[in-house]
């Protein structure tokens, strides 16, 4: 499970979905969800994690595409067998780890030490609290949800 810290810049609701904003040092990414977490506030800290097989590797692609969260990388390792490789990619996030299959990592003609780009569907990550002091978060939590529901 790929996990980062980060915060919360913006937090757009419509009759639809909420759009969440967050931010680690200079590299910015956007969630979508159903509807807006009741402990959720614009400021917060909190963990934002995806799946390995969520990351989608791109490499020379010009043009456009339909995932927002496009982030340039560097291929720092690889690991590979027959059927599956697991990459680990530097990013403005941090390591990202991927999982694809080998076929992709020859299709894409990746080695270690190559430019690409990740692709990270804002539906795939989640945000949880972080619980440094747990009665503290507990209690503020406990606070935003009763607000919400007044």
């Amino acid at each position: 499970m790929n996990q980062f810290k980060v915060v919360v810049e913006e937090i757009e609701e419509s009759d639809v979905i909420t759009f969440i904003r967050v931010k680690t040092s200079d590299t910015s990414i956007g969630l979508i969800k159903s509807k807006r977490p009741k402990w959720l506030s614009v400021g917060d800290e909190v963990l934002c994690k995806f799946q390995e097989a969520s990351v989608g590797i791109s490499k020379d692609c010009p043009g456009k595409v339909s995932i927002e969260n496009t982030l340039p990388v560097k291929l720092k390792k690889v690991r590979k067998n027959d059927t599956l490789c697991e990459l680990t990619l530097q990013s403005g996030l941090g390591d990202v780890i991927s999982l694809i299959t080998s076929r992709a990592y020859d299709t894409l003609e990746l080695i270690e030490g190559c430019d690409a780009n990740i692709l990270l569907r804002g539906v795939d990550i989640n945000l949880e609290p972080i619980l440094n002091n747990q009665q503290e978060a507990l209690e503020t939590i406990t606070s935003r949800i009763k607000d919400a529901n007044e």
